[in-house]
């Protein structure tokens, strides 16, 4: 069943974000890398999510093999986060999508630097080379903040209250 992410959520995507995407292979191996932009679509159902394959070159692969994906967002402010999980698809990659990247990279790169991150130690963290898109089509989403909500269910399924 679809899950649609609410207002408070949609307010969240506009803060300054770090992503972590996670896969596994069909075999059950994991891998992770980190995301560069992303693009929640008017459906509140879907996230297009960018990634360099370049920098993490098993994620599509493993997308590919499987279809799934979970994406974690994380405000590094303040730690509020989220993850999204469900079923995933690549597509390719447009003009706007690199638009997104490089907005996504300065908004984390001036976030993390007012934080006291050296803008050097941030650099290779963060790049779109060989930018990928995977669309991932929402299932679940958990409040991923440190407290007594960790891990909890969050977000709204189509045709069902509030959780």
């Amino acid at each position: 069943m679809a899950v649609r992410f609410d207002d408070r959520l949609l307010d969240f995507f506009n803060r300054p974000l770090m992503c972590i995407i996670a896969v596994a292979d069909e075999t059950g191996r994991p891998s992770a890398g980190r995301g560069v932009g992303f693009h929640p679509l008017e459906d509140r159902e879907t996230v297009d999510v960018i990634f360099s394959a370049w920098q993490w070159p098993r994620l599509e692969a493993c997308i590919r093999q499987t279809g799934r994906l979970a994406v974690t967002f994380v405000s590094p402010s303040d730690y509020v986060s989220f993850q999204l999980k469900g079923s995933a698809e690549m597509r390719e990659t447009q003009t706007p999508d690199l638009d997104r990247a490089d907005r996504f990279m300065m908004a984390a790169t001036d976030e993390l630097e007012s934080l006291g991150v050296p803008r050097r130690l941030i650099a290779p963290w963060l790049t779109a080379r060989e930018a990928r898109v995977a669309r991932l089509m929402i299932s679940e989403i958990y409040i991923q903040t440190p407290g007594p909500l960790a891990g909890m269910l969050a977000g709204t399924q189509t045709g069902a209250r509030s959780q």
